[in-house]
């Protein structure tokens, strides 16, 4: 589960911004909280993140992405002589200072806290804190080439040092060699799951292989009803595949031989429609983007919730329709349906989510440029909202800020008077 994770210099992140899952005092929707045996806090199972167009919304689930793939790819993927592909704030000086990173998370009821800093070159620092009884306990530190490893983080510590790469992290490749100890950790990482890009449509592996798995039918076809699409049953259809995609395979694969595994058959989803007594069966190509996008979020939304993983969706609106947006968050909300504490963190401008019953008030977080093109994050909680306030309508009317700012410009049909003047 997360707790908190920060991060500096990323994107159009310029300084240190937190985004904490951490539930405050109030009493809202008290069925909406995941509380953890031995850990004192209660997290939040949902956070919305609003703001204006580019404010850098996006940019704050990328960072946590960046984090899980390097994690999961610097000591297997990453070149020893390429540069490390960060993309740091470029609006001023900062586009030379180091990316840094911090995340606070629970596995399996323990606590730790992982954070690492980097550059174009190298891996500047990187730590591992542990806390068992909720007291500190370092279990390695690296800064600037040089570790220190705790006496709880017992295994090939030394060994595994002398095969970190300059530019990968020590936790990717204690995974690599499997450390006892850190490959939970690094296992953490990799489950986390990411829908960014929300205009992209198209239904991933995964979706197709939850569809081959029966012991998740009913739920999905649940879903599906809900969304109003007519869709009464799907199947999964596989064939062989074409001569030339087995020939760009085997290509990649010489290339990148531990990336990439060719299936064996070429699976592809057909949905079911259902018109009376009348019936007909289409590939998910020939789909509506709406019925693709919805596809694309479910496979990722029932896994998440299946295993208590997060999972991160950008601009949940343009994936979803409104009611299946609000349908989904509730899931995510209510201990019933996610009794493993998964988590959801989104953005969104879909404001019809801003209510009282749908979302705490300490769910709801914002994002806002400066004058320096820098984002800012600060949740709605710093406002003091009143329990029963409408926080739609006062978000619309900018008491909240993180509106985009229109200006006072005219627009004029072309062709009207106004242009002949």
């Amino acid at each position: 589960m997360l707790i908190r994770y920060s991060v500096e210099n990323f994107r159009s992140i310029r300084d240190r911004q937190e985004l904490s899952l951490v539930a405050s005092a109030l009493k809202d929707l008290p069925n909406a909280l995941i509380r953890v045996e031995d850990f004192s806090q209660s997290l939040l199972p949902v956070v919305a993140i609003y703001g204006a167009n580019a404010s850098g919304k996006t940019n704050l689930l990328k960072a946590l992405r960046f984090v899980c793939d390097s994690v999961r790819d610097s000591q297997r993927l990453w070149a020893p002589a390429n540069q490390i592909e960060r993309p740091p704030f470029r609006m001023d000086e900062f586009r030379s200072r180091a990316s840094a990173f911090e995340v606070d998370f629970l596995v399996s009821g323990s606590r730790f806290r992982y954070s690492f800093s980097l550059n174009d070159e190298e891996i500047l620092s990187e730590s591992l804190q542990a806390f068992p009884q909720g007291k500190s306990q370092l279990w390695y530190e690296r800064e600037n080439g040089k570790f220190t490893f705790g006496r709880s983080l017992y295994g090939e510590n030394r060994t595994i040092e002398s095969l970190t790469r300059r530019n990968s992290l020590f936790l990717s490749a204690a995974a690599q060699n499997n450390h006892v100890l850190l490959t939970p950790i690094f296992d953490w990482f990799c489950e986390q799951d990411f829908v960014l890009g929300g205009r992209s449509v198209s239904p991933n592996d995964r979706v197709v292989s939850l569809c081959k798995d029966d012991s998740h039918r009913d739920l999905l076809l649940k879903l599906l009803a809900a969304a109003d699409l007519g869709v009464t049953g799907y199947r999964v259809e596989e064939s062989e595949w074409p001569d030339e995609a087995k020939k760009i395979f085997d290509h990649v694969k010489q290339l990148l031989p531990s990336a990439v595994k060719m299936p064996d058959k070429l699976a592809t989803l057909m949905l079911v429609h259902g018109a009376g007594e009348n019936e007909a069966v289409f590939p998910i190509t020939e789909e509506s983007s709406g019925t693709s996008a919805l596809l694309k979020i479910i496979g990722p939304a029932i896994k998440s919730l299946e295993h208590g993983s997060v999972l991160c969706v950008d601009e949940l609106d343009a994936s979803l329709h409104p009611l299946l947006a609000l349908h989904l968050v509730k899931m995510f909300n209510d201990s019933e349906t996610n009794p493993k504490g998964a988590q959801l963190v989104f953005n969104t401008h879909d404001t019809n989510l801003l209510d009282n019953d749908v979302l705490r008030r300490d769910q709801v977080w914002f994002t806002e440029k400066d004058r320096r093109g820098a984002t800012h994050l600060y949740p709605l909680s710093d406002f003091r909202p009143r329990r029963n306030e409408n926080l739609e309508r006062g978000y619309l009317q900018g008491r909240f800020g993180a509106i985009p700012f229109l200006g006072t410009a005219k627009f004029h049909p072309l062709g009207s008077s106004e242009d002949n003047e």
